[in-house]
């Protein structure tokens, strides 16, 4: 009830003498006017009332009468039922041959808690303080003395009336700030178990649903199905298309996923839910059998492959699936998501981002994988890791003309891990940075120290990472650590493979162009593996082109791949872009290269990546056979 729903303030007086209920009638009437009134009394019906006086300042009271207990009840009742509660109740203590003043107001504050009970009485007992505990509360219950004035008895009801509208007012806004405070739960609630994008439930929400789910399936002896997905390239789509529209494909996403189960009348109790920006989880519980659980998960990966239809065009997904399931993989929810989130890496790093399914060798790997996490961060602050050196040689001159830097982990007791092993843990664990900048100080270090030691100006090829193109500071960092070194800016190349550069490229061109500005050189490497347009090259300052290993180790198959290689040649040259063959592994792939017109080659047949005094002892052994260095004089003598 508002406080406007009851504009008067309704009395009821209870009296089985016919006079008395006369004068509670006119003290309480409109036209009561008392020699005696006080104007404070005028005043304070103004005060508690405001608009509900008349002109003349007096409170206007709706005054009902009744003779008996009984009666008076039944009065409160039907007020209450009607939305008309009376303020006051005027009971006479004594209504003999009936129900008696004290239980008539039991009866009356069980209907209605809010009304005020005035006990009428001409003895001296009960007391007050006795009546607030018989009939609580307190403060609702008076002790009022007759033979009473009638100026008292209206003070009295005017101020209890206005009592009775203040502790209304009240009453109403405790009930909407309680209504405020349960919206207000209740959008932090879903703000802390809804995903806010697509509505679904998130990581949270799901894990409570999942030990829900197991304890109250304890023993069915049916197994709880946890599938991960996450799709390949999402913030590429986000970044190309705009957030926008990246937001409507998660919600199409969630909206597939959720109809897959529904369709095919699964009343299992499925849940779907987006727990990373671009991964989705399906919880399913009392699968019968594994062959039903491996076509749950395929028919998942088949869902969300289907092309979706976002802003007028058609886009084609890729999904990579983990999927482990309880209890073979774990006795609680936390455990088998931890299984899940295992098999999902594990298909995020296969080429076809294909399906996982959990077994136990993948927890041998992942303790392998944590441990390796805690010494990589000590080996770099260690400088455990280092840089092999692969020679690059000059096709036309048969001199060295450079190498190519390969990060190498040199680990305490003497094993080498390769890049393989530790790159894409750095980047998991937010360190890839850090760990360029260890690899780029040990090259300059070595460069440095050939130039003072040996008067070597020999250029170096150093890798970038997707997350390398994303460091603001990227040139900054080179600038500072070349500076440091007192290296020269020409002889340090930076190599980034066509793929990372077509899946990044407006990220990678500013970036590119500051490298360019700067003064160090550019080179893709993997060249040919791309399938994009091929007109990047011309807004990208790009100075040398590698191709790509696979065709030049297919080269002697047949005429189809040398034309394919010659191409890629053609299209350098054209471009005054130097090429370089890489992954050369025989001399027949070494003269065929050439006569294309490479103008570098790189591979095994000429020598592998070596520690730097291996490369240095390598260098001065060939040195010691060949003038200055001419370590393919058989090549370079022949014509192009």
């Amino acid at each position: 009830m508002t406080p406007d729903e009851t504009s008067s303030n309704r009395v009821l007086v209870v009296d089985d003498d016919v006079q008395l209920i006369s004068e509670y009638l006119r003290c309480l009437g409109e036209d009561f006017e008392p020699a005696n009134a006080t104007t404070t009394l005028s005043d304070l019906e103004k005060v508690l009332f405001g608009d509900d006086a008349d002109e003349r300042g007096a409170a206007r009271f709706e005054v009902h009468s009744r003779n008996r207990g009984e009666a008076a009840v039944a009065a409160v009742e039907e007020a209450v039922r009607a939305g008309k509660p009376y303020s006051i109740v005027f009971l006479d203590i004594r209504m003999p041959p009936g129900m008696d003043g004290i239980e008539a107001a039991r009866r009356i504050r069980a209907l209605d808690a809010n009304v005020n009970i005035v006990i009428v009485t001409g003895s001296l007992s009960p007391e007050p303080e006795n009546l607030g505990k018989e009939i609580p509360p307190a403060d609702r219950i008076f002790f009022f003395k007759k033979p009473f004035h009638a100026v008292e008895c209206r003070q009295l009801a005017a101020a209890l009336c206005g009592k009775w509208h203040a502790d209304l007012a009240l009453r109403h806004a405790n009930d909407v700030l309680e209504q405020r405070v349960w919206e207000r739960t209740e959008a932090l609630h879903k703000l802390a178990y809804f995903d806010p994008v697509t509505g679904l439930p998130n990581r949270l929400r799901l894990t409570d649903e999942f030990d829900r789910v197991i304890h109250e399936g304890n023993g069915s002896g049916r197994e709880t199905l946890l599938v991960l997905l996450d799709i390949e390239r999402f913030s590429f789509l986000n970044e190309t298309m705009g957030y926008d529209s990246g937001t409507e494909l998660l919600k199409a996403i969630g909206r597939r996923l959720s109809r897959t189960f529904d369709d095919h009348g699964s009343d299992t109790g499925v849940t779907v839910s987006r727990f990373g920006a671009d991964e989705f989880a399906c919880l399913i519980p009392q699968v019968k059998d594994h062959a039903s659980l491996q076509e749950l998960v395929e028919r998942i990966k088949t869902t969300v492959e289907e092309p979706f239809l976002i802003n007028g065009r058609d886009l084609f997904l890729k999904a990579a699936l983990g999927a482990a399931w309880y209890p073979t993989h774990g006795e609680n929810a936390k455990t088998v998501f931890r299984c899940a989130e295992a098999a999902l890496h594990r298909s995020m790093r296969r080429p076809d981002n294909g399906i996982t399914y959990y077994h136990n060798e993948m927890l041998i790997s992942a303790r392998h994988r944590f441990e390796l996490e805690t010494e990589l961060r000590q080996a770099i602050e260690h400088k455990e890791i280092i840089a092999h050196f692969q020679p690059q040689l000059c096709l036309k001159t048969g001199r060295l003309a450079g190498a190519e830097a390969l990060a190498r982990w040199r680990r305490p007791d003497g094993t080498i891990l390769l890049p393989a092993e530790f790159i894409p843990l750095s980047e998991d664990m937010g360190i890839s940075d850090v760990l360029f900048e260890a690899v780029l100080r040990r090259v300059c270090e070595s460069v440095r120290r050939w130039h003072d030691e040996c008067q070597w100006n020999i250029p170096v090829s150093v890798n970038l990472s997707p997350h390398q193109l994303r460091n603001h500071d990227l040139v900054s960092l080179i600038q500072k650590v070349l500076e440091e070194n007192e290296v020269d800016r020409k002889l340090i190349n930076l190599e980034l493979t066509e793929t990372v550069l077509l899946e990044d490229l407006t990220i990678a061109r500013p970036v590119l162009h500051d490298l360019s500005r700067f003064g160090v050189g550019v080179h893709i490497d993997d060249f040919g593996t791309g399938y994009s347009s091929l007109s990047y090259l011309a807004e990208l300052p790009v100075h040398t082109l590698k191709i790509d290993q696979s065709f030049i180790e297919r080269l002697t198959e047949s005429k189809t791949n040398e034309r394919v290689v010659q191409a890629i040649v053609a299209l350098g040259k054209a471009m005054q872009l130097q090429v370089i063959a890489e992954g050369i592994e025989t001399e027949q792939q070494l003269l065929l290269v050439n006569e294309f017109g490479c103008d570098l080659a790189q591979g095994f047949f000429l020598g592998k990546p070596m520690a730097e005094k291996d490369f240095l002892g390598w260098c001065d052994a060939v040195a010691e056979s060949t003038n200055k260095h001419a370590v393919l004089p058989f090549v370079a003598g022949r014509e192009r």
